[in-house]
């Protein structure tokens, strides 16, 4: 507090960080206390951010693969903004704030695709090797495997299936850093468009060498998997692309540990913790969101 004269003297209210008042006679100044506001974090606040960035990374980690994977957006939405709406709040991962900013990620059972086309089973064989539902009527994937005789299996003993029809796999392998132990999601994308009448094209050199194989009458994708798989079934029509819709299938050795109770705390802490004890509200997280690839 200050006593003050002349021109200013006269001054009353408050001009920036200073209070002017009249006290006896005299101009009195004060310099008003900041205080820095304390952001309010409620645990359903911190749940919907500490699941956040799981999603942005494993998105991120398709490297532009996932593209065009949701029919009938909703008007100004991208497929990110898809794929954000519809798994955020679904089979929630835990990561800390730390492991976030490294690009951490953990495989979990999420939608990557949304559309018209009949989908495509998948579910884990003997080996941890993913297994479709697609029958291949018999045959035997090897060395001499055209094309040709692929794609007639498909289309020849699964109904809806066509000439010119995409068949894409994605394999999420997961593993973590060898030093910091940050879980990490690598995606393979491996897509082969049906042709019945090349001949020549042999599948062990348009695909890698034994990724897809014959179990028991039906086709197998991607050999031993510790991550996650998702078949799409893709056609181009017009009015543009349709697509099956796939959630991943995981067999991942990492997931229940980023889910538990437990990670979820940690998590919240190394954002700072909770401000706000909201007791009374219930523990749901919103499902819609709307917003914009970072």
């Amino acid at each position: 507090m200050a006593i003050i004269s002349g021109i200013i003297s006269h001054l009353r209210g408050s001009v920036g960080q200073l209070t002017f008042s009249r006290v006896g006679g005299q101009t009195v100044v004060r310099q008003k206390v900041e205080r820095k506001a304390v952001p309010t974090r409620t645990r359903r606040q911190m749940r919907n951010r500490v699941t956040w960035a799981n999603l942005v990374n494993l998105y991120r980690a398709f490297s532009g693969t996932l593209r065009p994977s949701f029919e009938n957006k909703e008007r100004g939405h991208s497929d990110y903004n898809e794929f954000m709406s519809v798994n955020h709040g679904v089979n929630p991962v835990a990561l800390t704030a730390d492991e976030a900013r490294q690009g951490g990620c953990v495989v979990a059972g999420y939608q990557v695709t949304r559309g018209s086309l009949p989908s495509v089973g998948v579910q884990f064989g003997s080996n941890n090797v993913p297994v479709t539902d697609l029958s291949m009527g018999g045959i035997t994937i090897g060395a001499s495997t055209t094309l040709k005789t692929f794609s007639r299996a498909i289309i020849d003993n699964n109904p809806g299936w066509s000439h010119g029809d995409q068949l894409t796999v994605f394999v999420a392998h997961q593993h973590q850093d060898s030093g910091t132990s940050v879980p990490r999601v690598t995606i393979d994308a491996v897509e082969l468009t049906l042709d019945v009448n090349d001949e020549v094209s042999l599948l062990g050199e348009m695909v890698e060498a034994n990724f897809f194989t014959v179990e028991e009458g039906k086709l197998a994708v991607g050999g031993t998997v510790n991550g996650g798989v998702a078949v799409v079934h893709s056609r181009l029509a017009m009015n543009g692309t349709q697509v099956s819709t796939q959630f991943f299938v995981v067999n991942n050795n990492l997931l229940s540990r980023y889910q538990s109770a437990e990670a979820v705390e940690a998590a919240i802490v190394s954002y700072g913790g909770l401000t706000v004890d909201d007791f009374l509200t219930p523990n749901v997280d919103d499902l819609v969101v709307d917003v914009e690839m970072p």
